[in-house]
C-alpha cells in the first residue's frame, strides 16, 4: 500500500507532534487537538512515511485530500518532491483529483522550492482571524468601543454574572447549553463536520490534550463556554466558543474574560477560520483581525502522466 492510514487517536499524539511541533506552523489546523476532535469516524487520518507525516480528510460531502506533507526536520526538506508525489500516488490510486488543501506558510514555500508544479488558489473560507492578545485583552480603542459597551451592559443587567474555569464537572452542563445553542443555528457544518462529537470529544479529554476552558453562569445555569489552548510560544488558539444567544453581550465577555485569564503570557491569538459562514465572519471582522494566516488549494499546474492515465481530472479541477 502506498499510504497506510490510521485514525488520529489520543494515543497518536506523539506521533503527530514529532513532525509539527519543530516548526512552529501557525495555521491552527495542525494542531494535535484540531485533529483529535475533528477527525472522528475516519474524517482524518494520519500515516507516516520515509519521514513524512501525511494527513488525509475525507469528510461527508467533500472529495477526498491531502493537507501538504510535514518533513520530520530539515534534513528531510530536500526530499519534499518527493514526498508530494507520494501523495499524488495515493490520491490518484484512490480514483481523487490532486488536491492538496490548507497549504499555508512554511509549506507553500516549500511547494514552490522543491516541487514547482503547482498552482494556488486562495480559499478565503479558510483564513485564519489573528489577533493580538493585549488587544483582545483590554478591547481598548474606539474600533472596539462597542465591544467594551456590550460588556458593560451585560455587567449591568446581570450582576450575578460569574467566570469560571471550566472543570470537568462542568461538561455536562456545558453540552446542555450546546444542544440549546443548535436549536436555532442552522448552518450545515454542524451536520457535515459532526460538531457536537467534536464538542464532548475536546471537553471531555481537556487534560490529555492540553486544554484550557471557561464558562459564564447567569442566576447559576451555564450561558457561555470556550476552548483553547497555547498552541505554540507566542499564539493561543481558540477551538470552541459557544453561548447562548438570546443574551446580547455574552460572546464579547467569554471572549474576553478567557483572554484575559490564560492568554497574556502569548503575543496572538488564533481564533481560527469562519468556514464562509456570514455571520461568523462578520463577528470576527468585527475585531479587527491584526494578521490572517492565507490558506491555498493547491493543484497540479501540469498533470502528471498517472494522472493521464488515471483519468482523474486535476487539471480542471480547480475551475470546476
Amino acid at each position: 500500500m502506498i499510504l497506510d492510514f490510521k485514525p488520529i487517536e489520543l494515543d497518536c499524539k506523539s506521533i503527530i507532534e514529532k513532525y509539527t511541533a519543530p516548526w512552529n506552523i501557525e495555521n491552527g489546523e495542525f494542531t494535535f487537538t484540531n485533529m483529535f476532535i475533528w477527525g472522528g469516524d475516519g474524517k482524518m487520518e494520519y500515516a507516516e512515511k520515509d519521514g513524512f507525516l501525511f494527513i488525509k480528510l475525507d469528510f461527508p460531502g467533500e472529495k477526498l485530500f491531502l493537507w501538504p506533507p510535514v518533513p520530520e526536520n530539515e534534513e528531510r526538506l530536500k526530499e519534499y518532491d518527493k514526498a508530494v508525489r507520494i501523495g499524488e500516488e495515493y490520491l490518484i490510486s484512490r480514483g481523487a483529483s490532486v488536491l492538496f488543501r490548507s497549504v499555508s506558510e512554511p509549506f507553500k514555500t516549500w511547494f514552490e522550492t522543491y516541487s514547482p508544479r503547482y498552482e494556488f488558489v486562495p480559499n478565503r473560507n479558510n483564513f485564519e482571524y489573528v489577533y493580538l492578545s493585549e488587544k483582545m485583552i483590554t478591547l481598548k480603542g474606539k474600533k472596539l468601543h462597542s465591544k467594551r459597551n456590550f460588556i458593560n451592559r451585560i455587567r449591568n443587567n446581570y450582576p450575578q454574572l460569574q467566570y469560571e474555569d471550566l472543570k470537568a464537572e462542568n461538561i455536562d452542563e456545558c453540552l446542555a447549553l450546546y444542544d440549546r445553542w443548535t436549536e436555532g443555528h442552522t448552518a450545515e457544518t454542524i451536520e457535515r463536520f459532526d460538531e457536537k462529537m467534536s464538542v464532548e470529544k475536546a471537553l471531555r479529554n481537556m487534560d490529555a490534550v492540553g486544554l484550557k476552558g471557561g464558562l459564564i453562569r447567569i442566576d447559576g445555569v451555564v450561558k457561555a463556554f470556550t476552548v483553547g489552548e497555547k498552541k505554540l510560544p507566542t499564539m493561543s488558539q481558540i477551538h470552541i466558543e459557544k453561548a447562548d444567544r438570546d443574551i446580547d453581550g455574552l460572546y464579547q465577555i467569554i471572549n474576553q474574560q478567557f483572554a484575559e485569564r490564560n492568554c497574556a503570557d502569548t503575543m496572538y491569538i488564533n481564533r481560527e477560520e469562519d468556514m464562509g459562514e456570514e455571520g461568523m465572519r462578520k463577528a470576527k471582522l468585527s475585531y479587527y483581525p491584526d494578521k490572517m494566516i492565507e490558506k491555498y488549494d493547491a493543484f497540479l499546474s501540469v498533470p502528471t502522466k498517472s494522472c493521464i492515465i488515471m483519468d482523474c481530472g486535476c487539471s480542471n479541477f480547480a475551475k470546476a
